[in-house]
């Protein structure tokens, strides 16, 4: 006997068999409403063929008969049939609606605009489910609706009934057919919404993990590009490593002291963390003899050297601008192009002062500054850590931004381990 129950309660409530088929699996989520919806209407029509049958009406036995034969065979159709979900549902609306009209048409009622009252709810479902208040939002319209549609069509509506009931009877039928029906409604409109809801969280979360794979795909590229630039004057890759790096916790460091609070949002955090191993893309236009030239290097040399930074910036212009996100091509360009500005305005290529020089570039300016000197290149030794960050002190509110010196002589334990991690 359970096991009938059970196969019973399958046969109706349970997931559509075609939805098996994996072109319909998605659908399977918002058709198991409709089995529940078309079900409970056939209970409840069932429940007004016992009643007429009581009261010898024989006109809305008849009506109702054929209601519970048209929802068995919705449930059968929908269970064995394929076809898409949106009709489906477009359907059940306007079964809901026209039912409603039909149903109280035979108490004598009126259609009024209370009915749009019943389309209100089922529109309900999409509202984002992002947030407590739109949540709450939906909620609150399916209510109102609901409980108003009641109260004008039962107490604030004058009707004549065309079928002669006793009026107590009349009456309840319309309460038990109004709340009933507005019962299923909420019923399937939140299983509905729950679907809804389910499908926009997987495809918000599919959408992420694309947007974050590509991100890692792209620096990827980045890292490699700059690889092999950086290793045209003696570099390993270790240094865009290191860099990088002491970028990411400098970064950190300031959001977490609360400095430049209103430029450093997560968003440009993140751009310049991304950023940082283009600093010294310029470096490709350098020649070879100048770059690796172990000497001193003439005026005319340094001059060459310097100009990495402005190619720098028209490279990522050039190379880049079929890119969308204007932001980080802003925080690339300038990390390229001022890297090698200073604060005091003694720096290159422009000699712009102070705040003139974008957040983001000053942050690289002294990653950079502290990594030339603490590692090894094939024409130096290591400078050690310990003299490299007194002599970063020194330059404070010189070559260096004072508040971004400060955030990285905080975390000197942190930007001293990086450096022994990576070393060449």
């Amino acid at each position: 006997m359970t096991d009938n129950r059970k196969k019973f309660t399958e046969f109706f409530m349970g997931t559509p068999a075609y939805n098996e088929d994996k072109d319909y699996s998605d659908f399977a989520s918002l058709t198991a409403p409709l089995n529940m919806f078309f079900l409970i209407c056939v209970v409840l029509h069932t429940a007004y063929i016992i009643v007429f049958s009581i009261q010898k009406v024989p006109s809305l036995v008849l009506f109702d008969t054929i209601c519970v034969a048209l929802y068995a065979a919705f449930v059968i159709i929908l269970k064995y049939f394929k076809g898409s979900w949106f009709p489906c549902t477009l359907i059940t609306i306007m079964e809901l609606f026209l039912h409603q009209i039909c149903c109280v048409a035979f108490f004598g009622l009126k259609p009024g605009f209370q009915f749009l009252l019943i389309p209100l709810m089922f529109l309900s479902v999409f509202i984002s489910n992002k947030g407590e208040v739109a949540n709450l939002a939906r909620g609150v319209i399916v209510f109102v609706a609901s409980v108003t549609f009641i109260c004008l069509l039962v107490f604030f509506n004058d009707y004549d009934p065309p079928i002669m009931l006793p009026p107590d009877v009349s009456r309840w039928l319309l309460i038990l057919n109004c709340g009933l029906s507005l019962f299923v409604s909420v019923i399937y409109t939140g299983r509905v919404v729950d679907s809804i809801d389910s499908k926009r969280s997987k495809l918000d979360e599919n959408v992420d993990e694309k947007i974050a794979a590509i991100e890692r795909m792209q620096h990827q590229i980045i890292i490699s590009f700059s690889n092999i630039i950086e290793a045209r004057d003696g570099n390993t890759g270790k240094h865009v490593k290191r860099t990088s790096e002491y970028v990411e916790a400098l970064v950190k460091e300031l959001a977490r002291t609360g400095a430049y609070s209103d430029i450093l949002t997560e968003r440009y955090m993140h751009d310049t963390i991304i950023s940082a191993p283009l600093h010294d893309i310029g470096k490709i236009t350098v020649p070879d003899a100048i770059l690796l030239k172990p000497g001193k290097l003439t005026d005319e040399e340094f001059n060459a050297i310097k100009n990495h930074t402005v190619n720098g910036k028209k490279i990522i212009e050039q190379s880049m601008s079929d890119i969308e996100d204007e932001e980080f091509l802003k925080i690339a360009k300038s990390v390229a192009l001022y890297h090698h500005e200073c604060w005091d305005g003694s720096g290159y290529p422009y000699g712009i002062i102070g705040s003139e020089i974008p957040l983001c570039a000053r942050i690289m300016t002294i990653a950079d500054f502290f990594d030339a000197l603490a590692a090894k290149r094939i024409y130096k030794d290591a400078m050690p850590t310990e003299k490299v960050f007194n002599i970063i002190k020194e330059q404070r509110g010189k070559k260096f931004d004072p508040v971004v010196t400060d955030a990285f002589l905080n975390i000197r334990t942190e930007i001293d381990a990086i450096a022994k991690a990576n070393a060449d």
